[in-house]
């Protein structure tokens, strides 16, 4: 069981308390006046809501959700499924153990992100991220550098209000920001991990019914000590990345010669994209036309679907016998209110045998592998790899080079891209002194490497 807990009250950081869902506290950098609980979760095994949506990267140990090591490489999310937060105090335990370095709080809307909160072993961070649709680009709307506790539990507060947030781990460990991509419902709710081993508890959200009556002072106090704190020691591309990322932020918000320059370089791209459009399809467009190849497929031609269903038979039978090792988890699977538990513990089971290099297990996954190689081998059109779309489309791009019409508007998009980076280079010369000092970094770093 975890050694911390502060529902009860926040940001008290040595005692144990049993959670529970009373509102937070209001400590001297709160910014709203919490109302209703909307949302509580404990990730107890025999409560955990069904709204949860994780496989076996993800398990429930020790009263919490743990980022296990399946798929030990790769960065994971786990999401809550149908939110509809707006103005909102969330809140969650979190304790940083094994391999994690990077845990996020995502939450967004209208299919994008609106906000990041996002949490190294050594500092934290707000971020916002990209909406081409509204013309906005991503920002770091600041940082702080807190205390490292591995393997300790800390709780995050985050708030949000109108184009405002707040993040807390205590009085003095704090992030604010503010910016126009924040004041929107969150219709997306995740938490995300780069790597196995730290976990997720006490997750609360409130429904913020205003900002305390003194807010303009605190948030003016606050940010005159954002302003003045220590910074995050970073190497030199690092800084360069955060300062040319705000500066474009900046001067998209509120200059507009730059949204001009900008809006003039992608209209010509637009343009450039719609008359060559195989010579420009992006990984994921590329992805999504396999897919629908897939599906076409797949309701059109009756060997395609056999062949299917006799691929999926043999993965139920892969499932059949990982759950003949654990039978008492069938009850997990009987229980429609389980599934997510059922999925993670199944998951940790065949990771174990797999671990074990266990016989029968082998033999089933060759058999479905023997299906599948047979299924793309009668139809490869359906599973072409997206490796090979992009070197088709890199060779429709290159076979461009004589065409005379496409590269004198690909030079109108290069020029007009230049433009842009000239203008930057002109709002702060600055970002050519970090630029310099990134490469003379960089080139250290290989030359390292070389001897």
């Amino acid at each position: 069981m975890k050694s911390l807990s502060t529902i009860l009250v926040l940001y008290l950081s040595t005692i144990s308390v049993t959670a529970t869902a009373q509102k937070p506290a209001a400590p001297n950098s709160l910014m709203c006046t919490p109302g209703k609980l909307i949302f509580s979760e404990d990730f107890d095994p025999e409560t955990v809501s069904d709204r949860w949506g994780f496989k076996a990267d993800f398990a429930l140990r020790d009263g919490a959700l743990l980022r296990t090591n399946v798929d030990p490489t790769e960065t994971k999310r786990v999401f809550l499924k149908d939110p509809s937060f707006h103005n909102t105090i969330i809140q969650f335990d979190f304790k940083l153990s094994g391999k994690t370095t990077d845990l996020r709080l995502v939450t967004g809307s209208g299919g994008g992100y609106n906000s990041i909160t996002q949490i190294h072993r050594e500092h934290f961070q707000l971020n916002t991220p990209v909406d081409r649709d509204a013309g906005i680009v991503p920002a770091q709307l600041g940082e702080c550098v807190r205390q490292p506790r591995p393997d300790q539990w800390q709780t995050m507060t985050v708030e949000y209000w109108d184009d405002e947030m707040v993040a807390h781990l205590n009085d003095k460990e704090f992030v604010i920001g503010l910016h126009p991509i924040i004041d929107r419902t969150r219709k997306y709710f995740a938490f995300q991990f780069d790597l196995p081993g730290a976990s997720v508890d006490n997750v609360r959200v409130w429904k913020a019914t205003g900002q305390r009556e003194n807010w303009q002072e605190t948030r003016s106090n606050l940010v005159a000590i954002q302003a003045d704190r220590e910074p995050v020691k970073r190497d030199p591309t690092e800084e360069y990345r955060i300062a040319y990322t705000n500066l474009i932020s900046r001067l998209t918000l509120n200059d507009q010669a730059y949204r001009d320059l900008v809006a003039k370089h992608d209209e010509l791209q637009a343009a450039l994209q719609a008359d060559y459009p195989d010579a420009f399809r992006s990984h994921k467009e590329l992805t999504k036309l396999i897919a629908k190849k897939n599906q076409q497929l797949r309701a059109a031609d009756p060997e395609f679907k056999l062949m299917e269903v006799a691929v999926n038979k043999a993965r139920l039978a892969e499932d059949a016998y990982i759950l003949s090792t654990r039978p008492e988890l069938a009850r997990l699977k009987e229980d429609g209110t389980a599934k997510q538990r059922f999925t993670s513990e199944l998951g940790q089971v065949r990771a174990a045998l797999e671990a074990a290099s266990d016989r029968q297990l082998a033999d089933v996954v060759a058999e479905t592998a023997k299906r599948q190689a047979a299924l793309e081998a009668r139809f490869p059109e359906a599973f072409r790899s997206v490796d090979a779309a992009v070197e088709q489309r890199n060779t429709k791009r290159k076979a461009l080079n004589d065409d005379p019409e496409f590269q004198a508007r690909n030079r109108a998009v290069v020029d007009a891209g230049r433009a842009i980076k000239d203008y930057e280079q002109q709002a702060d010369p600055n970002v050519t002194q970090l630029v310099e000092a990134a490469k003379a970094y960089t080139d250290s770093l290989k030359s390292s490497e070389v001897k």
